[in-house]
């Protein structure tokens, strides 16, 4: 017994969590003997491994007990069909009823091509893909309004001023139902492969500069508070709180109050690593200006493009820690909009960043590189501009769910 077609889970878009989970549930499908529509979601967890990466469901565990079957019975037979698949370099049972998944290098490879084409549509592809499986509630377009209407309608619902809040304990609430909304209106557009293309590309360059500051905010404490952090620093101040209703003092990071003051603002002031806020938007500003240097240097080279398909080199350990951290973007945004927790997403743009600069910290994107790739060089150096755009992207898209812009230049 064989996955009929399987090579296809891989030719398109690569080992992403939405084709991961396909194949599982259909070789779990398989080997349970039940319809593959009756397969709840695999929900496909990387573990790292000395290998680079492996997927983990328990799905053999949760389908046993409705169909009567052994669990560790329907793993073995899963793990065998998996083992029979193009680009699958190992599967097996662990813990008598999960099934962990190994993956060739070119699939992977090959879903950092897809996050590099499109960020937005690779983070919110996960979220189309329950869509479409019917595991997803999503709130419908508005009915009364006119089909064309609804057609030409912003995808994503503008942020709140936080400037009109009197206090910053409003002006916090208000963040944190803005990235709560603009989750939920990720998944409310339907699309053949993807709905996280519905997040728009910021227009030419998008600048540091913080009207708030510049217009020295206002009289109110909200006001005073945005013109000492600017409004950027506060949405992901805000929204980086687990709690709803964070206690007198609180923090969430050293010198990161839970809800920072005019008077007491912390790291949140500073332009330095200490502060989240800044981080984030840092490392898209440096992922973006390099990857306008290479072009730049392309276009003085008078080169062709780039291949589509440049091997991205993720047996360095960097490298294969951003693509894992970039993997994980499409499960943590469907976890945190099913459990409404805009926190989940700080934290995670805040991994890709730290991998991001780990990784060109390590000389894995020098400008030389850049510069390299641009102007006809090696494909490995081509494959790393690949994976600086997904870098790039995911984190323009992770931005843009919180209302934060996303600087160009450093």
């Amino acid at each position: 017994m064989a996955l009929d077609g399987s090579d296809r889970w891989w030719r398109s878009a690569g080992a992403t969590p939405r084709r991961v989970d396909a194949l599982l549930r259909s070789a779990v499908a398989a080997a349970a003997e039940c319809p593959l529509e009756s397969v709840p979601p695999a929900e496909p967890r990387r573990v790292a491994s000395a290998g680079g990466a492996q997927y983990s469901t328990a799905l053999p565990l949760r389908l046993a007990g409705s169909l009567g079957v052994s669990a560790s019975g329907v793993a073995e037979t899963a793990a065998a069909l998996l083992r029979g698949v193009a680009r699958v370099d190992g599967a097996r049972v662990q813990r008598g009823g999960f099934v962990a998944l190994d993956v060739a290098s070119e699939a992977r490879a090959a879903m950092v091509h897809t996050a590099a084409a499109d960020g937005a549509a690779f983070l919110g592809d996960y979220l189309g893909y329950l869509r479409g499986l019917g595991r997803l509630d999503v709130t419908e377009p508005d009915r009364a309004a006119p089909a064309d209407e609804r057609a030409s309608a912003a995808p994503l619902p503008p942020p709140s001023p936080l400037h009109g809040a009197a206090t910053a304990e409003e002006a916090r609430r208000l963040a944190r139902e803005d990235a709560r909304r603009r989750m939920r209106a990720l998944a409310g557009h339907p699309g053949a492969e993807a709905d996280g293309a519905c997040i728009a590309v910021q227009p030419g360059d998008v600048s540091w500069r913080e009207p708030c500051i510049d217009s020295g905010g206002g009289d109110t404490p909200a006001g005073r508070l945005l013109a000492v952090i600017g409004e950027a620093g506060a949405r992901v101040a805000f929204c980086r709180a687990a709690a709803e209703r964070p206690r007198a003092g609180e923090e969430t990071g050293p010198g990161l109050p839970a809800v920072p003051t005019a008077e007491h603002p912390g790291a949140w002031a500073l332009g330095t690593r200490a502060n989240p806020a800044f981080v984030l938007r840092y490392a898209h500003a440096h992922a973006v200006s390099s990857l306008r240097w290479a072009g730049e240097a392309q276009a003085a080279a008078a080169t062709a493009a780039a291949p589509a398909l440049a091997p991205v080199p993720l047996e360095e350990p960097a490298a294969a820690a951003l693509a894992g951290a970039l993997y994980d973007g499409p499960l943590v945004l469907h976890a945190a909009r099913r459990r409404s927790e805009p926190h989940m997403l700080v934290r995670y743009l805040e991994g890709v960043a730290a991998a991001y600069h780990e990784w060109r910290g390590s000389g894995g994107l020098a400008v030389e590189a850049a510069v390299e790739s641009a102007g006809g060089g090696s494909a490995p150096a081509l494959g790393r501009m690949r994976l600086c755009a997904a870098a790039a992207g995911v984190l323009h898209a992770g931005l843009s769910l919180l209302g934060v812009p996303a600087p160009t230049r450093l």
